[in-house]
């Protein structure tokens, strides 16, 4: 059989990078797969893979790591493509949390909705279409993951485009499982059975069982009297490291009788009364990731695998991480099933929403692809949440394909997060983030 092509893109990125390709260095049918770590800026890309020559040498087998900034070489014949880029970087996301500020709008993420999302969107769009472009020219029919944020928005592009199947993946939901193993004191969690949909950042756990005990509703009558921090004191952090208090989440428990996304520094992002109020910010104990600790974050990622790659690894990191690329790619490679989170096209999977919005639901990967599981029906209030945001998303993608401004800053407009602003500030707001990401966009006039 032959071995498969893995092809990074975002091969430099000194978070993901390292991570996922050492778990599928880690996985048996792929130990001797050919890893391609691509990346426009070679250096990067360099420190990445002398840093997993240290893992290919404890874990054996005959894998091969080519760093490349060569786009043909990098995906000519390429089986496989796992995307973590992030168009501009830092700079470009200074931005997308600068400029909303000024008009009260206080984002804590800024990578998914609001105008932090929509900035991001169409600042990237011509990046990932061109991507898929050229896999379909260069590996016609591989198989896509994208992590790149914003997720729903992204991976629509991608699916309109690649000729072969796209999945978005996000490490979200296994903050809530997480939370439910430990809580629960439950040994793995293989021993949960969960229902969930929504939208990515936005999920929500309809069914929470263990084999003899329905969950839902035990925390339905905890949380009559006490909060979801109260429950589990430790803020768990996600696997970037950012922490949440959970007390939007406990609130929106309490409103919807389901469970959301734990990560209350997402979720506050489509709700507007949360991140338009420094009131509401304090309250809720709500906080922001400011520019320049992400910053900190990036050098100190840099300098670590920088070392990596002179003086070997540190203690415990050649084992598997939480993602789930590596089982994903492994499954459809050995042509067995293999169920995880992800976002792909809703085709009837979550009721309520329209039609081609990308969602986030249980989904099979096969030999086939990815086939969507049909979630439980959410609660009206739950959709009554999402809708908006699924129509948002998706007219902000069908603007950049059609090449209208105009468009775009209608859904800038319809985007609850703006609700407090007239129509003139938010079109001010919006030309303001086109013209400091003028360079990258291209499916429009600035």
């Amino acid at each position: 059989m032959k071995r498969p092509r893995i092809v990074m893109v975002g091969g430099g990125s000194y978070s993901w990078a390292p991570r996922i390709v050492k778990d599928l260095m880690l996985t048996p049918s792929l130990r001797d797969a050919e890893f391609v770590l691509y990346d426009i800026n070679r250096r990067a890309a360099d420190r990445v893979a002398g840093a997993l020559a240290h893992v290919q040498a404890e874990v054996g087998g005959e894998s091969k790591v080519i760093p490349t900034d060569r786009r043909a070489k990098a995906f000519n014949g390429a089986d496989y493509f796992v995307i973590t880029i992030s168009t501009g970087g830092l700079k470009s996301m200074a931005h997308d949390i600068a400029i909303p500020e000024r008009y009260g709008i206080y984002h804590t993420v800024g990578d998914t909705s609001g105008p932090g999302g929509w900035a991001r969107l169409v600042r990237n769009f011509g990046v990932i279409k061109k991507l898929a472009e050229d896999m379909n020219r260069h590996a016609p029919g591989a198989m896509v993951l994208n992590y790149t944020n914003p997720m729903s928005t992204l991976t629509d592009v991608l699916s309109r485009v690649c000729e072969g199947p796209v999945v978005g993946l996000c490490h979200g939901l296994f903050e809530n499982l997480r939370f439910l193993k430990d809580f629960y004191r439950l040994k793995s969690e293989d021993e949960l059975s969960v229902d969930y949909a929504g939208l990515n950042h936005f999920v929500w756990l309809t069914k929470i069982r263990t084999r003899r005990r329905d969950l839902l509703a035990d925390l339905r009558r905890r949380l009559r009297r006490q909060s979801l921090t109260d429950l589990l004191a430790e803020a768990h952090a996600d696997v970037m490291g950012f922490k949440s208090d959970r007390e939007l989440a406990t609130e929106l428990f309490r409103l919807t009788g389901v469970m959301p996304y734990l990560g209350d520094r997402h979720t506050c992002e489509f709700l507007p009364g949360y991140i338009t109020s420094r009131k509401n910010m304090k309250r809720y104990r709500i906080s922001r990731t400011p520019i320049k600790a992400r910053v900190a974050g990036f050098k100190r990622r840099e300098a670590n695998v920088a070392k990596w790659a002179k003086k070997g690894l540190p203690d415990g990191f050649v084992t598997r991480s939480r993602e789930t690329a590596a089982d994903i790619i492994s499954a459809h490679f050995e042509s067995r099933s293999f169920i995880d989170v992800g976002n792909v096209p809703n085709r009837g999977q979550v009721r309520g929403l329209p039609e081609g919005t990308v969602v986030e639901t249980a989904v099979r990967v096969d030999a086939n692809g990815f086939s969507p599981i049909v979630a439980g029906p959410l609660p009206e209030v739950v959709l009554g949440m999402l809708e908006p945001y699924a129509r948002v998303f998706r007219m902000g993608v069908d603007a950049c394909f059609r090449g209208d401004r105009e468009l775009a800053l209608g859904a800038l407009r319809l985007d609850p997060v703006t609700s407090h602003l007239n129509g003139a500030e938010v079109r001010e707001m919006g030309t303001k983030l086109l013209r400091a990401h003028k360079k990258f966009i291209r499916c429009f006039k600035v």
